[in-house]
């Protein structure tokens, strides 16, 4: 009896120590992108991540906030048809229920896209990039520093023949995995806490309007590890995500024609 009292203690102690955290929000996007060149284009991100429910659990309470507010330019060249390379520029803010940390992002990625004649329509895009993270604490006024590689690999099925319409619904999904290569101590964002630290899965259906872009609305979970202690922050996001295509060399002329 003693022994069976043992396993089951070994087996249920992690279980009551573990402080995971669960929220459910609402994650809007807007992704503006234009061409500066035959090869080269520009592209403006902005988000925010909301908590949507006051939560009340063992370890606190969590009231209805923002967690997060997302800006990120950026510049991309195309080498081929299939494959584009990019640098990019991040600036985020983290709220997470008192800890506020500040990051400047910097970050390197090539992006692979290729079609699969076997399922028809499907297209495969593969991103890999490298990032360099510097969060501050904005109560102890401390910088550090870290790295991650992160990898996501994405579809999306047109539902309309794109070779007699610009317009028509599809749908997408992707997943993406973040390896933390080295870690900052003072921010659970970007700490060291796991080399797989995170891990985000999307999938949505959207409408190519054409001339007005992609308006699109999806499901995406994230989780994170978020110290040392192997605990997990999980989000459940509904995602609206509005993407458009504008060509600065129109507006050039619109501005300077009389």
């Amino acid at each position: 009896m003693r022994y069976l009292f043992l396993c089951c203690y070994l087996f249920i102690s992690p279980l009551c120590r573990a402080q995971n955290w669960k929220f459910f929000g609402f994650f809007p996007a807007i992704s503006q992108s234009g061409s500066l060149g035959q090869k080269l284009q520009y592209n403006l991100f902005v988000s925010a991540t909301y908590d949507t429910y006051r939560l009340n659990m063992d370890m606190g309470k969590y009231p209805a906030t923002a967690l997060q507010y997302y800006l990120q330019p950026s510049l991309s060249y195309k080498i081929t048809p299939a494959l584009q390379i990019g640098l990019g520029y991040a600036y985020v803010k983290h709220n997470l229920f008192g800890l506020r940390v500040n990051e400047n992002r910097l970050w390197a990625q090539a992006v692979v896209t290729h079609a699969v004649p076997q399922l028809g329509r499907l297209k495969l895009s593969h991103r890999m990039r490298y990032e360099e993270r510097y969060p501050l604490n904005t109560r102890t006024r401390q910088w550090s520093y870290a790295q991650l590689f992160r990898y996501q690999v994405g579809f999306t099925y047109p539902l309309y023949n794109p070779k007699e319409t610009l317009k028509g619904w599809y749908a997408t999904a992707s997943n993406e995995f973040f390896l933390c290569l080295s870690g900052a101590k003072n921010s659970p964002i970007s700490a060291k806490n796991a080399f797989y630290g995170e891990d985000w899965v999307y999938t949505g259906i959207g409408y190519n309007t054409g001339k007005f872009g992609k308006i699109e609305l999806g499901y995406c979970y994230q989780n994170l590890i978020r110290n040392p202690a192997q605990d997990h922050r999980y989000l459940h996001l509904l995602q609206a995500t509005w993407a458009a295509n504008f060509d600065l060399s129109e507006i050039g002329v619109w501005l300077y024609t009389p």
